[in-house]
């Protein structure tokens, strides 16, 4: 055979050194586009946009509460996965049933929303599912569906890290 007889394309070695990288480069672009496309951060329940939008809707729920005097304590019981909420300030009209939210600050999947059911005036407790850690944004007001927050007549807030405790005040957001 003759020296300079030309080999098909693909049997030349410097088509596979120019091609090789760029094929490589494709191959973990399309591997990284899904993983992100499959992870994608989630919005929290309380939108900074909707929160935006309703400044003196969601200011009012806030004046309202502390026009009230209103003021609670959340101990978390780990062992077994319950809540004790005390709550100040409702002069004896206490709602029978309240809602506490626990909002992820990442994963809006993680989110629970938790029944709190009235033991005796001002004092209530509730059902935690599932194992509690790191840090969590609570929400707890007198409206039960989850989805119409933004229609209760007050709000307290707070923020809770089950590395540092199980326990946390709630109070008036602070504008």
């Amino acid at each position: 055979m003759n020296e300079h007889t030309s080999k098909p394309w693909y049997r030349e070695f410097w088509v596979w050194l120019v091609l090789s990288p760029l094929i490589l480069v494709v191959a973990v672009s399309a591997v990284m586009v899904s993983i992100a496309v499959r992870h994608a951060d989630d919005t929290v329940s309380d939108t900074y946009y909707k929160d935006s939008r309703m400044y003196h809707f969601t200011a009012d729920q806030d004046e309202r509460a502390k026009a009230l005097g209103l003021a609670a304590m959340v101990q978390f019981e780990r062992a077994d996965n319950t809540l004790v909420l005390e709550l100040n300030g409702l002069n004896g009209e206490y709602p029978q049933r309240l809602l506490l939210t626990l909002s992820h600050p990442v994963e809006e999947d993680l989110d629970r929303h938790i029944l709190l059911e009235q033991l005796s005036t001002g004092r209530y407790a509730g059902t935690v599912p599932g194992e509690l850690r790191h840090r969590w944004y609570l929400r707890l007001m007198p409206e039960l569906n989850p989805q119409q927050y933004q229609k209760a007549e007050w709000r307290l807030k707070g923020e809770i890290n089950f590395d540092l405790g199980d326990a946390a005040p709630l109070n008036p957001a602070v504008q």
